[in-house]
């Protein structure tokens, strides 16, 4: 056999050789592929990339660190995997190394660890690891985490092939891996969603359906929350002897956490209102019961009215909460009428007051959040309190409900397209 016959005997050997390579590439990037499409968790995705990737390169053992937005914790979520006919216990490899690939976010092949001056290295480490193959995992140009295997079974060095099969599964698991967490914010954001609208009939279904009816007294009512739940809230109270009292509340914050700390205050409310004949004392009461139970952090402001229709007077107390806007039917005049008072929450020992108001046929009394007066309009401007004087003034003889329907249309108009930041609530009590 002449030389020319062994040039192309070697040329087939190692064409051979690189098809079989190339099958074996592909069989085990196929392999990935139908396992991961079967698993919908991001932690059994990534099991599976670590398992075809041990297998792939004739590892020990691999590891799959997936990079967070903590700046303590840059590398969080772990997956680790060693072979199964492997004797040695699962170690781990510290974080000088994976430290190196996360800030220069390219390949690191390590033939031996023991040996090379670039990384400090424990004693322990050294002992159970020799080399070291690690491979960053992208989405495009997003870095997901860090591929990494260790110590060849056959007791050689990771190569140049091993390196360039752990990047092409590295790259094809950025994709999975991606698509695995879509699902999965997909899926949390569907059970949020029904949460919240779960959260929202609950809370509907505490705010009351109508206003009690009393000859005297016309009762409209305006709700929006920001949020699919919110912490605005309003009650309505029969106290006898022709007295109806009012009770307006806002939570610090919105969303669920107010929404929660609102039910709360509605269900002590509730149990108190009967037992005391003042606003103030009432407030002192609630007071009490919220700092014992209520998270520190949250507060309420909040008002409570108490409307003697047959003594023709208004009596009515201030938590920390937006002053009382009252038209005066006789002088054909509105003003807002302040009555200070700690927010519930801030002391134990808070004191409150109690303002009297006498009331005549046509007089209105509008109560509100502050999502009223701080809706702002595209150009960054408030509606404001002279903004609300004004609504009222414009319809202040009408009937209660058409009195809050003119607001709401000048407060929609004055905010055009800008998004609701805050929870809207109002409440109009005319007398008859």
């Amino acid at each position: 056999m002449d030389s020319m016959e062994n040039a192309k005997i070697t040329q087939l050997e190692n064409e051979i050789c690189r098809l079989k390579s190339a099958v074996e590439e592909l069989t085990v990037l196929n392999d990935l592929a139908i396992s991961a499409s079967t698993s919908l968790e991001t932690d059994h995705m990534l099991d599976i990339i670590v398992e075809k990737s041990v297998k792939a390169v004739k590892a020990e053992q691999g590891s799959i660190l997936l990079v967070t937005e903590q700046e303590d914790a840059p590398l969080k979520t772990l997956i680790r995997q060693a072979d199964q006919r492997s004797r040695l216990m699962t170690y781990k490899v510290g974080f000088n190394i994976t430290g190196w690939v996360l800030k220069n976010q390219q390949p690191l092949m390590i033939e031996n660890l023991a040996t090379d001056e670039r990384f400090q290295t424990t004693e322990q480490e050294r002992k159970e690891i020799k080399t070291v193959l690690c491979v960053p995992i992208r989405f495009k140009a997003q870095l997901l985490g860090l591929l990494m295997v260790t110590n060849k079974k056959t007791f050689d060095p990771f190569n140049a092939d091993d390196l360039r099969l752990l990047t092409i599964i590295a790259a094809q698991s950025g994709q999975l891996i991606r698509n695995s967490q879509l699902q999965a914010e997909t899926l949390q954001k569907k059970r949020m969603e029904q949460e919240l609208l779960v959260a929202r009939k609950i809370q509907t279904g505490l705010l009351p359906k109508k206003p009690p009816a009393n000859p005297r007294l016309q009762i409209a009512v305006y709700f929006n929350p920001a949020d699919e739940v919110g912490g605005d809230y309003y009650d309505y109270f029969v106290l006898g002897d022709d007295r109806i009292g009012v009770a307006l509340a806002d939570v610090s914050g919105h969303g669920t956490s107010s929404a929660l700390v609102m039910t709360m205050v509605k269900g002590i409310l509730n149990s108190i209102t009967q037992k005391f004949e003042s606003p103030d004392r009432m407030f002192a009461e609630l007071n009490a019961i919220f700092n014992r139970i209520a998270p520190r952090d949250m507060f309420v402001t909040m008002l409570f009215l108490v409307f003697d229709t047959k003594g023709e007077v208004l009596r009515y107390s201030n938590a920390g909460h937006n002053p009382v806007l009252f038209y005066d039917d006789q002088s054909k005049t509105c003003q807002m009428i302040e009555l200070r008072g700690p927010a519930l929450g801030l002391s134990k020992l808070a004191k409150f007051q109690e303002k009297q108001i006498a009331l005549h046929q046509g007089d209105l009394l509008l109560i509100y959040t502050d999502g009223v007066t701080e809706t702002f309009n595209q150009a960054g401007q408030m509606f404001g309190e002279t903004s609300l004087l004004q609504a009222v003034q414009e319809t202040a003889v009408a009937p209660a409900e058409k009195i809050i329907a003119h607001i709401k249309d000048r407060l929609l108009n004055f905010r055009g397209k800008t998004a609701q930041s805050d929870d809207v609530a109002m409440i109009a009590v005319k007398m008859v």
